[in-house]
């Protein structure tokens, strides 16, 4: 049997993908990706299948449509996915810009085709062990908490206490009695499905054959409550505001016909998902940030610091509220701090960086959550 021969390489956040041209007798397949595991990545939303073929392969079962096929290759039956010709949505439609209609509604189409995928019909290939599994949307969001509590900041609190510190980022927003996990315990319940977990932009890829959208990027799949899908595709999407009430319409129609109590308390809970995902990003992007400045080297030093300033600035802007921030630091503000911390001596501490005034922390609603326990619980 013909072999596909190395094209190009992609990376991607997760993986490094191989772009092959397939030969031979397997020239009907076209193109294929390859997934190379990138070690050391670090990890920031959960996860519940181990691999994403296996995922992709029982949804081509159950019959949904425009994904990736999966085939087995060579002695080893190597999984390769079909690629997708075409461009990314966001090629096309940039972030801010607004869908066409009928996008539109292949995105509620495709929210539609989730919910109704039961978590049973996945059962096979649930890596979570079934004791842990939450079975309420607020044990679903409490998860979410704790997630990023012990396994996002936990993990890197050591090296960059000093960061979060200087930021004014302070973590008891994810403890156990802090805002996240109170507006958790006030979520209607909602009936299980699968999430895609990262529908944005660049995930959605426009099929050069006929427009059509097709969804890539699986790993980050959970099961769980459809609110949640719906809100991390708008916190990621940045739709005009007018288009995002007609996306969450028609979201609500095509949810609820297919998972009868799927847009429950849409209106209240939406907010609770929305604060959960700001927060988060400021957190991923805190991080993410600190470890890019660290890499980049000297000639690429200012452009480093010069984003992280933006985009740290932006995600804190946007989770002032349940942060407790006031006013909050400028984009140049951040970029001083970036500056100071990344050339502080190791071990960081909180006096590694300058911190931005005292005046960006608000009273009110802050001030009562803050005598919470502080600790990553």
């Amino acid at each position: 049997m013909s072999q596909p021969l190395p094209l190009t390489t992609l990376r991607g956040h997760h993986r490094t993908w191989q772009v092959l041209h397939a030969e031979g007798e397997l020239a009907p397949l076209g193109r294929l990706k390859a997934g190379l595991p990138r070690p050391g990545v670090p990890r920031f939303d959960p996860r519940c299948f181990t691999h994403e073929e296996d995922i992709l392969t029982e949804l081509a079962a159950l019959g949904v449509r425009r994904i990736a096929p999966v085939y087995r290759l060579g002695p080893d039956e190597r999984r390769v996915h079909g690629f997708i010709e075409g461009e990314p949505l966001s090629a096309i439609r940039p972030p801010g810009a607004a869908l066409a209609p009928g996008e539109l509604a292949q995105l509620s189409g495709l929210f539609g085709r989730l919910a109704r995928v039961s978590p049973a019909a996945l059962a096979r290939v649930h890596s979570c062990p079934a004791a842990l599994r939450p079975r309420t949307s607020r044990d679903f969001m409490r998860g979410l908490v704790r997630f990023t509590r012990r396994r996002v900041f936990a993990v890197h609190r050591t090296a960059l206490h000093g960061l979060f510190a200087a930021l004014r980022v302070d973590p008891v927003v994810l403890s156990p009695t802090g805002p996240l996990a109170r507006d958790a315990a006030l979520l209607t319940d909602r009936p299980f499905c699968l999430l895609h977990g990262d529908l944005h932009r660049d995930n959605l890829i426009v099929a050069e054959a006929d427009g059509m959208l097709w969804t890539i990027d699986w790993e980050l799949a959970l099961i769980g409550d459809p609110l949640y899908d719906v809100a991390t595709h708008l916190h990621l999407m940045r739709y005009p505001p007018s288009q995002e009430h007609a996306l969450l319409t028609q979201w609500a129609r095509a949810v609820d016909e297919r998972l009868p109590g799927a847009a429950a308390g849409l209106t209240r809970d939406l907010p609770r998902y929305l604060a959960y995902k700001r927060v988060q990003s400021v957190f991923t992007d805190v991080i993410r940030q600190a470890q890019r400045v660290a890499a980049a080297p000297p000639e690429q030093r200012d452009m480093a610091l010069a984003t992280a300033g933006e985009m740290v600035s932006t995600a804190l802007r946007k989770a002032a509220r349940t942060l407790g921030l006031g006013r909050v630091p400028s984009p140049r503000a951040v970029e001083t701090v970036y500056a100071a911390f990344s050339a502080a001596p190791a071990p960081p501490s909180a006096k590694s960086a300058p911190a931005v005034p005292a005046a960006t922390r608000r009273a009110g609603r802050g001030v009562a959550w803050r005598r919470g326990r502080s600790g990553t619980g």
